[in-house]
């Protein structure tokens, strides 16, 4: 969660899905993406009041200039970034280490615009807009897990971007998870990602038909034919360690979508690989939607292979050296259904193996962390939160 809008993504044992139905400007995107649903919902994201007296909180957003109304800048519509000053949750003293000081009187106006047009108290509308912006982004997250037959409750929700601390718990509440992850270098996650993917090439081949009824021998060379091209196009510009990896898309004979199947491990000295191909096929839909069907007609419809360079790792986070636990800096009021005095943590002053118990406020220059009541965090030993949410405990 940025200051614009949400990205969320379902990653299953360490590897994101593809997909070729991206859309931007709406228009089809025809080559393979990551799997990202966004939604209109960061600490820009307005609220307003439609003609039925109905709170909504974005789309739309207040964007950089003139920004959230706290910003100072000319801005004056109410923001979630305004809300969580009103409510407490953000120093106006302390926003990005102190290099710009938060309009407080300016956000209390502007949530106080929106207060007057559904007929309640300043922190009643407060509340209401950062609570509608949680139940958005749990939206977004059920959008790419439980609308395809995904429990989410078997995961865990990695939270990044500079405003996500202050509204993961309250999401995982609403989905029954039980961990919640904020790495400490949140704000910048993206960035270090684009600085460390590999290089990749993908080519594909649409190969039609019914995979049992297929030529195998001509599946092998088909593959061997797109690796040794995707190769080739590496060669060209990247002289440094490289990886293939193939996969197909396949459904069964009646569905109108197809799921992408990995092949990796397979055993390509088979004489035959398209039983084997199957096989991962129904492994592949059953974990991704519970059920599959071996009966059924299983229609192969792309042959994919990826070429990786492989880029020299970026150094990791270290571990931090042994340390007694970090004391609260300060205290701050906040409200959560009714003011309470909060503990509020320097992130970066916190030790390995520390133990910190919600309600808390966990800071640093580019993030700040919300742990609710019953949040329990434990700090890793490179510094991230993993903090443990009870599912049963209402926000």
């Amino acid at each position: 969660m940025g200051g614009t809008s949400t990205d969320i993504s379902l990653v299953i044992e360490g590897e994101a899905a593809l997909v070729m139905n991206r859309r931007v400007g709406g228009h089809r995107i025809a080559l393979n993406s990551l799997d990202i649903a966004s939604i209109g919902a960061g600490g820009g994201s307005i609220a307003r009041v439609d003609a039925g007296g109905i709170l909504h909180v974005g789309p739309e957003s207040a964007g950089a200039l003139p920004g959230p109304a706290c910003y100072g800048q000319g801005g004056a519509d109410a923001t979630v970034t305004d809300a969580n000053l009103v409510l407490g949750y953000l120093d106006p003293k302390n926003f990005l280490g102190g290099d710009r000081v938060l309009d407080l009187r300016g956000a209390e106006r502007a949530v106080d615009g929106i207060a007057a047009a559904i007929g309640v108290e300043r922190l009643a509308a407060a509340h209401g807009i950062h609570r509608i912006v949680n139940t958005n982004m749990a939206e977004g997250v059920r959008l790419v897990s439980v609308r395809r037959g995904v429990d989410p409750r078997r995961f865990a929700l990695f939270a990044f971007g500079g405003a996500a601390g202050l509204h993961a718990t309250d999401i995982a509440r609403q989905l029954g998870l039980g961990r919640v992850i904020v790495p400490r270098i949140a704000a910048v996650l993206s960035a270090w990602g684009m600085l460390a993917t590999d290089l990749r090439f993908e080519v594909a081949r649409t190969h039609i038909g019914d995979a049992r009824a297929l030529d195998g021998a001509a599946v092998k060379r088909l593959f061997d034919d797109m690796e040794a091209d995707g190769m080739r196009r590496l060669r060209a510009s990247f002289s440094g360690p490289a990886r293939a990896a193939r996969s197909v898309d396949m459904r069964y004979g009646e569905q109108v979508f197809e799921i992408t199947v990995p092949l990796d491990d397979l055993d390509w000295s088979a004489a035959d690989p398209l039983p084997q191909i199957v096989e991962r096929f129904h492994h592949r839909h059953e974990a991704l939607y519970t059920y599959s069907m071996p009966e059924q007609e299983s229609v192969l419809v792309n042959a994919r292979v990826t070429v990786s360079g492989i880029l020299e790792e970026l150094p990791q986070e270290p571990n931090l050296p042994p340390a007694p636990p970090s004391p609260p800096s300060a205290e701050r009021r906040i409200y959560l259904d009714d003011w309470v005095m909060a503990p509020v943590y320097p992130f970066d002053a916190l030790a390995p193996s520390q133990r910190i118990a919600g309600p808390a406020i966990i800071e640093s220059a580019m993030t700040t962390v919300l742990l609710r009541p019953a949040d329990h965090a434990i700090v890793t030993p490179q510094g991230w939160l993993d903090i443990a949410v009870p599912a049963s405990v209402s926000g």
